[in-house]
C-alpha cells in the first residue's frame, strides 16, 4: 500500500485536485488542534464566584512542522521552500494571502496561514539549503453563511437563564439564544418584564424553548 502523503493547496486559487497542490517531502511526526471557547465572568455581589457566561467559540488553529530534505542528491530546496512561501503571498485578486487546505488521509483542515517559521539546518558547499524546517500555524476559516448553518440556531430545548449585565437589551439576548432579535417578547413574556429597556445588571432572566 503506498504511503499517502500530507498536502497544502491553495484553496483560494483552485478546488480542482491536483491543481495547486504541494506535496509534502516526508509527512509531519506530529500535529496538534486547539479549540478553546471564550465566556464572560460576571461579577454578582454577595457571590464567591462570577457566574460564568458564554460569549462565543474562537477560531481553531492547526500547528505542524514540515521536514524539507534533499541532502541525498546534494539538491537545494529552494523550489519546494518558494512554494510553501506562496502560501502566505497576498493574492492580489483577494488583497489577503490565500485560504489553505491541510490534507492527509482522513484529514482536512481549511484556514489562513498566521505564523511561519523556516529553520535552516544544513547546507551544500556553495550554501545552497539542502535540509529545513518550517513550523506553521493555519487559524481556520469558514464562511458565515456555513456556520449558521451548521449551529441551526434554534430555540433551546429547555430553559436557559441569562444573567443581566451593564447594557444588555432583550432583542440582543433573543438574536444570541433563538438566532433572532425579534423573539425579545418571549422573553419579556416569560420574564414578566413591562418595560424591556430597563433591565437590571445581575437580575436573572429565564429563556423559555419555544
Amino acid at each position: 500500500m503506498a504511503l499517502t502523503k500530507a498536502i497544502l493547496k491553495n484553496w483560494s486559487a483552485s478546488q480542482t485536485p491536483g491543481e495547486h497542490e504541494i506535496q509534502v517531502l516526508f509527512n509531519p511526526s506530529e500535529y496538534s488542534i486547539s479549540r478553546n471557547v471564550n465566556y464572560a465572568e460576571i461579577a454578582i455581589p454577595g457571590l464567591q464566584m462570577p457566574l460564568l457566561q458564554f460569549v462565543r467559540g474562537e477560531t481553531q488553529e492547526l500547528q505542524l512542522e514540515l521536514f524539507l530534505d534533499r541532502s541525498e542528491t546534494r539538491e537545494s530546496i529552494a523550489d519546494d521552500l518558494d512554494a510553501l512561501r506562496e502560501l502566505i503571498q497576498i493574492d492580489h485578486r483577494l488583497h489577503a494571502p490565500p485560504l489553505v487546505r491541510f490534507s492527509w488521509s482522513q484529514t482536512e483542515f481549511i484556514g489562513v496561514i498566521s505564523s511561519f517559521r523556516e529553520r535552516f539546518v544544513l547546507f551544500g558547499e556553495d550554501g545552497a539549503v539542502q535540509r529545513a524546517r518550517v513550523s506553521l500555524s493555519l487559524k481556520r476559516f469558514q464562511a458565515p453563511d456555513s456556520q449558521w448553518e451548521e449551529i441551526g440556531y434554534e430555540s433551546p430545548d429547555r430553559s436557559k437563564t441569562w444573567v443581566v449585565r451593564e447594557n444588555d437589551r432583550l432583542d440582543q439576548i433573543a438574536a444570541r439564544e433563538y438566532g433572532d432579535p425579534s423573539r425579545w417578547r418571549v422573553i419579556a413574556e416569560a420574564n414578566g418584564i413591562d418595560r424591556p429597556r430597563s433591565l437590571i445588571p445581575g437580575s436573572v432572566l429565564t429563556i423559555p424553548p419555544i
